[in-house]
């Protein structure tokens, strides 16, 4: 298979628990992607990065570990991914986060889309991803029939969100070259992912810019996107009605993390970015159908201790916010 997998791993003492799931991940896209290129690079404090390098070295299978003794403070998947790519031998790249499992179907049709790629180098493709809750994480044994029925029945207790935009992302690599690369300018938490989209939309040309695509309408709620972040989620729409998708194991976030702290600064760099790019001559209308599941919010019923501790998260990194809420 013509393709190198692409893993950008961080690993410092808030974010330890990658340790437990990283050869579970490895193992799933390999089981999945048996013929392609096993790519990590790794980066943190060394200790856990030792732990992580004979983690992988322990699989049957082959990888080619990179450890980057260099990453940016806060860290920048987007660089690492950058770097990741020098020490590849395939013509096709895939970017797989380490929090992801994928499902049996998308394995399935990445060579079909390799296909299409090798016809159209401009042509890529974007995997929609499913955000589990914490609980349902934690008894997740890759039962991807239940999970589909369960988030598309909007289960308590299944699914966080839908993120229909993501970094899961198939392309040529001379390609992606020629656009770029991600963009080094962001550092940190959000925005490499969807700027880099942006360029590659832009290139293929499947999908026409709406009127409003340099605005920033995030949602929870898929069908209620607006701006740049519809026309993303539109290039994973047809997927995720196929079950082509990952899923995201839950984790913990540090209060006042360098790396998500990161969100704000990002944001507006990327809508600076998007502007400059936006051409006015792409702009048209593209009609989309929103399943029932994409319409609504997952339903999640919370404990009294998870409650009291997202509200105190709140009031310390968004008081304003928080005290809006309260009246």
């Amino acid at each position: 298979m013509d393709l190198s997998v692409i893993y950008p791993v961080h690993i410092s003492f808030q974010t330890r628990y990658i340790l437990k799931r990283l050869q579970a991940c490895l193992t799933n896209t390999n089981e999945g992607l048996p013929d392609a290129e096993h790519v990590i690079i790794l980066s943190g404090r060394n200790r856990y990065v030792r732990k992580a390098q004979k983690l992988a070295e322990q699989l049957p299978f082959a990888i080619n570990i990179i450890i980057d003794n260099d990453p940016t403070r806060p860290y920048s998947p987007g660089i690492a991914r950058n770097r990741a790519v020098q020490h590849t031998t395939k013509n096709n790249l895939i970017f797989w986060d380490i929090d992801l499992l994928g499902s049996p179907q998308l394995f399935r049709a990445i060579p079909n889309h390799l296909q299409e790629i090798e016809k159209n180098p401009k042509a890529f493709h974007m995997y929609p991803c499913m955000y589990l809750c914490k609980e349902y994480s934690k008894h997740f044994k890759e039962d991807f029939e239940r999970l589909w029925e369960d988030a598309t029945n909007l289960r308590v207790n299944t699914l966080e969100h839908f993120a229909m935009a993501t970094s899961t992302i198939l392309c040529n690599k001379q390609h992606f070259l020629d656009i770029g690369a991600f963009d080094e300018e962001f550092i940190g938490h959000m925005g490499e992912d969807l700027e880099l989209l942006n360029r590659l939309s832009i290139a293929y040309g499947k999908y026409p810019f709406e009127k409003d695509h340099t605005e920033d309408w995030p949602s929870k709620v898929p069908a209620e996107l607006k701006g740049f972040r519809k026309h993303f989620a539109l290039c994973g729409l047809d997927h995720l009605k196929e079950q082509l998708f990952t899923c995201h194991l839950s984790h913990s976030t540090r209060l006042g993390s360098l790396y998500k702290n990161s969100n704000t600064e990002n944001r507006n760099l990327l809508i600076d970015k998007i502007k400059q790019k936006t051409e006015a001559s792409f702009l048209g209308s593209t009609p989309s159908y929103w399943p029932k599941f994409l319409t609504e919010t997952p339903n999640i019923k919370k404990g009294y201790l998870e409650v009291a501790f997202r509200k105190c998260r709140k009031l310390l990194k968004k008081p304003n916010q928080f005290f809006k809420d309260i009246h």
